[in-house]
């Protein structure tokens, strides 16, 4: 019965210092020993209470018998135990690392989405780039047409003023300024 106990206290300090936890099928195989000696236990108890009642002292008998099977049980109920706490840290670290899968899968779904999102942007800049240049291209040619139309006026402007000193009329008089005559 002690055997079983120190396997697994040798265990779990095997399994403390190398973080590597029994396979299923190891598990299994303990967990089926520990029911076989729980069957055992339970035979042995039975086995014994029969022969109590061959016995002149009945009542004797069945006591020591009931101790017997209750020192057994407290022995295989520390390993069941052992065991039972084993699988809950290795379900514990399955779900934490399913976890952590999980979220690392998120994590990477949201960095490809950012890099789509990323050369989608460039590419929209650079239509816009391409755009901004075709247009500036396409303005350069009515950009010589604005600056050829604004010499035209300023020659057309200039032309009058020239027009208008050659003739010999002198300026009109200014206007009276309002309020100055009273």
């Amino acid at each position: 019965m002690t055997r079983g106990l120190i396997f697994w206290l040798l265990w779990a300090a095997m399994c403390a210092a190398q973080a590597q936890w029994p396979s299923e099928a190891e598990r299994q195989a303990e967990s089926s020993r520990l029911d076989m000696r729980r069957q055992q236990l339970e035979d042995t108890y039975n086995q014994d209470m029969r022969l109590c009642y061959q016995q002149f002292n009945v009542t004797r008998c069945r006591l020591q018998a009931r101790d017997r099977r209750i020192e057994a049980n407290v022995e295989l109920r520390k390993e069941e135990l052992a065991l039972k706490d084993l699988e809950r840290r290795i379900k514990a670290e399955q779900a934490a690392q399913r976890m952590a899968d999980r979220n690392n899968e998120v994590q990477q779904q949201q960095a490809q989405r950012e890099r789509e999102q990323a050369v989608q942007n460039a590419q929209e800049r650079e239509q816009r780039q391409a755009e901004k240049q075709a247009e500036h291209d396409a303005k350069g040619g009515e950009r010589e047409a604005y600056e050829r139309k604004q010499r035209e006026a300023q020659a057309h402007r200039d032309n009058l003023e020239k027009k208008r000193r050659e003739r010999d009329k002198p300026p009109a008089a200014p206007l009276p300024v309002p309020g100055a005559s009273r």
